[in-house]
């Protein structure tokens, strides 16, 4: 038989994710990360070949940034209560299935079981939008096993027509700090290119030997806040104070950071405009970059760097993260 030119089918178009009863539009693209294990048994010939071990996927994508309360209490909730997610699964309760939406095609590509995996950094600034990148892991159904025709992926379907995408939620603002009840210059803090949370999320796979990934569990390890900017208002003088570095009020070895009586707090961050406000729980600076240079200002992008401590009531802890909602 000759041979022939094969012709393309092209597939392409925009998508949105489906996840946990929410809608996500991206900026850009949704990839999707195939993770897979495997061993190879050895003999005196050589390798006896691949096997398989487990596989799972990930979602990667940068999700529009629309303000509103939906988004963040998705992105966020372990950080707004951790006593509920530190050491549980990832994977919701309910409306565990991820659903790709293909709009050009009309078409659904689906995965079983999956959790938010990775948390999207949030930006308060008028220069730039509200998410980081955010990741979904897809592992195998709970109840089924591997040869079952639904224990990865479901069965291609048809899109139901969503109307939550609003192109006016996507709110860039001007924030004021405000770091606890400490006194000025720390009751009025500004930024030369907005702020930065930073969430620490570490999520850690439980492998089973007879199905693959058996769950995907929060872990406590790694699991924090910090929030990142350069100061546009403070001396100096007034952020080796703040720092303390030395001194009646030095942090000594030992000490943490957002547990200093005289440079740490909550901080609040408030918006000029639309009104919304975040706040970093019981924070306090880390540690600060300068430069010294024609045209630079001293404290470059994310210069500071203020971390969290936890803190607890009645031996629970308190939340990380909190939010208010404005227009």
């Amino acid at each position: 038989m000759s041979a022939i030119i094969v012709t393309p089918s092209v597939i392409q178009g925009p998508a949105y994710i489906l996840h946990g009863g929410v809608v996500q539009y991206v900026e850009s693209d949704i990839q999707v990360e195939e993770m897979l294990e495997s061993w190879t048994p050895k003999t005196t010939f050589g390798d006896a070949g691949q096997r398989h071990k487990s596989r799972y996927f990930k979602l990667n994508y940068k999700p529009v940034g629309m303000l509103t309360s939906g988004l963040l209490n998705y992105f966020y909730e372990a950080h707004l209560a951790p006593q509920t997610y530190v050491g549980v699964s990832i994977i919701p309760v309910s409306n565990y299935a991820v659903t790709i939406c293909s709009l050009t095609e009309n078409k659904t590509y689906g995965y079983v079981r999956g959790g938010l995996a990775a948390v999207p950094d949030l930006f308060c600034g008028p220069s730039g939008t509200l998410f980081g990148s955010a990741s979904i892991w897809c592992i195998g159904a709970a109840s089924v096993v591997p040869t079952n025709a639904n224990f990865l992926k479901a069965a291609i379907g048809t899109i139901t027509a969503d109307t939550s995408f609003d192109a006016s939620k996507i709110k860039t603002d001007i924030y004021q700090g405000v770091l606890g009840a400490l006194s000025a210059p720390l009751n009025s803090l500004g930024a030369m290119n907005g702020f930065l949370f930073k969430f620490g999320f570490k999520p850690k796979t439980i492998p089973a030997a007879d199905t693959g990934i058996a769950d995907v569990i929060l872990d406590s390890d790694g699991f924090n806040l910090a929030v990142q900017f350069a100061p546009s208002n403070l001396t100096e003088g007034q952020m080796d104070t703040w720092l303390n570095y030395q001194g009646t009020n030095a942090v000594l070895p030992g000490q943490a950071y957002g547990a200093s009586a005289t440079g740490a707090g909550d901080l609040v961050l408030t918006g000029v405009n639309f009104g919304w406000v975040f706040t970093a729980k019981s924070v306090g600076p880390r540690s600060l970059k300068r430069i010294y240079k024609i045209g630079e200002h001293r404290y470059p992008n994310g210069a500071l760097e203020l971390v969290n401590n936890l803190t607890n009531t009645a031996g629970v802890p308190n939340p990380l993260f909190n939010f208010t909602a404005g227009t």
